[in-house]
C-alpha cells in the first residue's frame, strides 16, 4: 500500500515533465519534419497519403522523441539536446516510411539495401522514397555517431525479413517469441542511437526488451488486424491468454532487474521504472480485455469467435485509463 500511494503522489509531477515535453515536441515538429511534408506534397504521384503523414506527425515522429527520447533522459538525469531531439525525431518520423518498405510497398530487397548503404535522393523512384531518404539523411547528419545509427537501421532491416516467417501458422513458440523480441529490440536500440553511444552492456539488453516487450504489447492491441492478414503472433495463437500474461510479466520483471543493475542515480532509476510501467500497464489492460473474451468461450481463448469489437481494447475508454493508473501504483 505504501508504494501504491507513492507512486500515485509522483503520477502528476511525471505527468507535467511529459506533457512540457510533448507540448515542445509538436512544435519542434512544425519546424523540422513539417517542413520537409509539405514540401514532398508538391510532389503528386500518389506513393504518399494523408494517413501517412499523420502517422508520422501523430505517432512515430511525435512519440519516439517525446515519449522514449524523454523516458531515456529520465534514466540518465540529462534533458535532450537539441542535436538529440533532431536526429530522434527523423529516425521516428522515417520509421512508419521504413515498414512500408516490406509491408505495402514490396520495394526490392536489393533497392532497400543500397538506400541504407548509400542514401542518395537520387535513389528515389517515388515520394515516399524521396522523403524516406531525406529523413533518413537528416537524421545521420545530426547523429553523433552515424556510422553506429547505419548498423542499427541494418538490424531493422534484417528484423524486417526475419518477420516474414510470420506468415506461416506453424511457425514455432520459441522462433516467434526472438522475432517478437528481436522486432522491437533492434528498433528501440536504433532509436535510443539518437542519444549517442551506449556503451553499456547493461542498459542495452535492457534497452532492447523494452522493446521486446512494446512490441508484445503492440501485438495484444493490434489482434484482431494481425489475424485477419494472416499474420501469426503470440497473441493471434495464443489459447490461454494468461499464459502470454505470465510471459508478459516475466519480461516486465526482468526489465526491472536490469534498470536496477545500471550505474545511473537510484532516483533516476525510479523515474525511469515508474515511467516503464505506465507503457507496460497499458498491456495489462488489454490482456484483462482479451480474458473476458476467453471467459465467454469455456475459458479457451478462441480468435475465430470474435468479432472485431471484442477483440480491440479502446484505451480512449475512461475506465480502461483508470485500470491503466492502478496497475502503474501497483508496480
Amino acid at each position: 500500500m505504501k508504494n501504491y500511494i507513492s507512486n500515485i503522489l509522483a503520477l502528476p509531477g511525471l505527468y507535467r515533465s511529459f506533457r512540457k515535453g510533448i507540448q515542445y515536441q509538436k512544435q519542434f515538429m512544425q519546424d523540422t519534419v513539417g517542413l520537409e511534408i509539405e514540401h514532398i506534397k508538391t510532389i503528386q504521384d500518389g506513393s504518399l497519403t494523408e494517413k501517412d503523414f499523420k502517422r508520422i506527425t501523430d505517432y512515430y515522429g511525435y512519440a519516439v522523441p517525446a515519449i522514449l527520447g524523454e523516458g531515456f533522459s529520465l534514466l540518465r538525469g540529462i534533458p535532450m539536446t537539441k542535436q538529440e531531439r533532431t536526429t530522434m525525431t527523423y529516425l521516428g518520423s522515417m520509421s512508419s516510411l521504413f515498414d512500408d518498405f516490406f509491408d505495402e510497398k514490396n520495394t526490392s530487397l536489393t533497392h532497400i539495401q543500397s538506400i541504407i548503404d548509400n542514401p542518395q535522393e537520387s535513389l528515389a523512384q517515388d515520394a515516399h522514397e524521396l522523403l524516406f531518404i531525406r529523413f533518413y539523411l537528416k537524421a545521420l547528419e545530426h547523429s553523433t555517431i552515424p556510422d553506429e545509427l547505419k548498423q542499427h537501421l541494418q538490424k531493422v532491416n534484417d528484423a524486417e525479413l526475419l518477420s516474414k516467417q510470420q506468415t506461416n501458422k506453424n511457425i514455432s513458440i520459441d522462433q516467434l517469441k526472438y522475432i517478437t523480441i528481436h522486432k522491437g529490440g533492434v528498433s528501440f536500440l536504433l532509436y535510443r542511437s539518437g542519444l549517442g553511444i551506449c556503451n553499456n552492456a547493461i542498459e542495452e539488453k535492457m534497452i532492447y526488451l523494452v522493446g521486446g516487450l512494446s512490441q508484445v504489447e503492440n501485438d495484444l492491441f493490434d489482434i484482431y488486424k494481425d489475424y485477419n492478414n494472416g499474420i501469426t503472433t503470440l497473441a493471434t495463437i495464443e489459447t490461454n491468454i494468461n499464459h502470454l500474461r505470465t510471459y508478459y510479466n516475466s519480461l516486465t520483471d526482468e526489465i526491472i532487474a536490469l534498470v536496477h543493475e545500471t550505474d545511473y542515480a537510484p532516483k533516476n532509476k525510479l523515474k525511469f521504472i515508474r515511467f516503464f510501467s505506465i507503457i507496460a500497464s497499458r498491456g495489462l489492460v488489454c490482456f484483462d480485455y482479451l480474458e473476458w473474451n476467453e471467459a465467454k468461450t469455456n475459458g479457451v481463448f478462441s480468435i475465430e469467435k470474435y468479432s472485431r469489437k471484442e477483440l480491440i481494447c479502446d484505451m480512449e475508454k475512461p475506465y480502461n485509463a483508470l485500470k491503466v493508473f492502478h496497475y502503474y501504483a501497483k508496480c
